[in-house]
């Protein structure tokens, strides 16, 4: 099974999901700079939340046909925004789906 897999995306992927990171990064310690105290804890949640955020709007991208500057600004800035940009990709794909919307619990 796992020899018809292709694993030859996964260093582009890799990127997308270093990109994400380095915005969540740039996010928290964005938030550090102000005045907040430095907590790791916290500081590797949102980095998971930023790298997973990130990737779900690089593949956003992908799926709209964007070039591959576009893909990576869209990890970035996913990776950026953290929860944020998941709460906006979920309001597209309830409008894309036609569900109906209600008030999401959790995110």
């Amino acid at each position: 099974m796992l020899k018809d897999m292709n694993f030859n995306h996964i260093p582009v992927e890799l990127g997308y999901v270093l990109v994400a990171l380095a915005g969540g990064i740039a996010r928290y310690l964005n938030g550090y700079t102000s005045g907040a105290p430095f907590k790791l804890g916290i500081f590797i949640a949102s980095t998971v939340v930023s790298a997973f955020s990130g990737y779900m709007f690089a593949l956003l991208g992908i799926s709209m046909g964007m070039g591959a500057h576009y893909i990576f600004m869209m990890a970035g800035m996913g990776g950026f925004f953290g929860d944020q940009a998941l709460r906006y990709l979920i309001e597209i794909v309830v409008k894309r789906l036609n569900l109906p919307s209600g008030p999401s619990k959790g995110v």
